[in-house]
């Protein structure tokens, strides 16, 4: 009776190892890839963006569409932070003025690109559909091409 109990755990153990073990560490590699192409893409739009100071529809609908071919429902969160000068008789002030997403995507209804100003702060987060942080990068402009 033990001989039989032993083969019959050895051989769902040997099951365990053979086939179920490979099939995880094979998702966890695809979610590693996966991870490592939206972080190359996000960065390959940001630095456009900080190169250019100009965020256009169509490099945006380039990354929507990356992401939405890798599948596992990415969000894309942007905001854009600019520096105010206020030169009161008190001194320098620092404002920071932030638009979000929404600001810019109303500027891509209207079929115009998004303008940033040298210095100017752009952050691109990309979120899965649990609202989990994948990925995110961001940079100052570095020039203006307009």
């Amino acid at each position: 009776m033990s001989d039989s109990f032993s083969k019959v755990v050895a051989i769902l153990l040997s099951v365990v190892l053979m086939f179920i073990i490979p099939i995880f560490y094979m998702r966890e590699e695809a979610d590693r890839l996966k991870q490592t192409r939206i972080i190359e893409e996000i960065t390959f739009f940001v630095d456009g963006v900080r190169n250019t100071g100009i965020l256009s529809r169509e490099d945006y609908s380039r990354l929507e569409n990356v992401l939405y071919h890798l599948g596992g429902g990415y969000r894309i969160d942007m905001s854009h932070y600019s520096h105010m000068v206020d030169e009161s008789g008190e001194g320098v002030l620092y404002n920071e003025v932030a638009n979000y997403e929404q600001q810019i995507m109303e500027c891509f209804q209207g079929e115009e690109d998004y303008y940033l100003k040298k210095y100017d702060y752009l952050k691109v987060i990309i979120k899965d559909s649990n609202d989990q942080i994948v990925a995110w990068y961001g940079g100052s402009v570095k020039y203006e091409a307009y």
